[in-house]
C-alpha cells in the first residue's frame, strides 16, 4: 500500500474515531453532569489523579503521535494543524493532572458550580465533533477546498 493511501485512511479513521468520542463524551457530560461531578469530588479527596484520566490522556496520545508523523506524507496543514491541536489538548489536560494538588482545591472550592461548567464542556465537545466530521470529509472528497 502507498504511504499516501495509508495517510488517507489513517486521517479518516482518526477523525471518525475522534468525532464519535467527542459526540459521545460531550452528550454524556451534558447529560449527566451531576454524575461526573460526583466523581470529580470524590476525586478531589485523593492525593492522586484518577487513573482513568490518566489512562485517557496517554490512549489520546498514543492515538495521535502517529498523525503528527503522517500529516508530512503528502505534506497537509490541515493535518499538522488537527495533530498540533490534539497534543496540545493532551499536554493542556496534562499539566491540570500534574499539578493535581491545584486542580482539587479547584473543583472542592466551587462544588455547586461545577454541574454548569461540565455542561458547557460538553456542548463545546459536542459542536468540535462535528467539526472534527467535516475533516473526515474533506479527506474522502477527492477535491478538497
Amino acid at each position: 500500500m502507498d504511504l499516501h493511501a495509508f495517510s488517507a485512511k489513517w486521517f479518516f479513521f482518526y477523525y471518525c474515531i475522534t468525532g464519535l468520542l467527542m459526540l459521545g463524551s460531550g452528550g454524556y457530560l451534558i447529560l449527566k453532569s451531576h454524575r461526573i461531578n460526583n466523581f470529580l469530588q470524590t476525586a478531589a479527596g485523593q492525593e492522586k489523579p484518577p487513573r482513568l484520566l490518566i489512562t485517557i490522556l496517554k490512549y489520546f496520545a498514543l492515538f495521535t503521535l502517529p498523525g503528527l508523523a503522517l500529516s508530512f506524507f503528502p505534506f497537509s496543514i490541515i493535518e499538522l494543524l488537527f495533530t498540533l491541536w490534539s497534543l496540545l489538548l493532551v499536554y493542556i489536560a496534562g499539566i491540570r493532572l500534574v499539578r493535581w494538588g491545584e486542580s482539587r482545591r479547584l473543583i472542592k472550592a466551587q462544588p455547586k458550580q461545577a454541574p454548569d461548567l461540565i455542561q458547557k464542556v460538553g456542548a463545546i465537545m459536542v459542536a468540535v465533533g462535528f467539526s472534527i466530521f467535516l475533516l473526515a470529509y474533506l479527506v474522502i472528497t477527492p477535491n478538497p477546498i
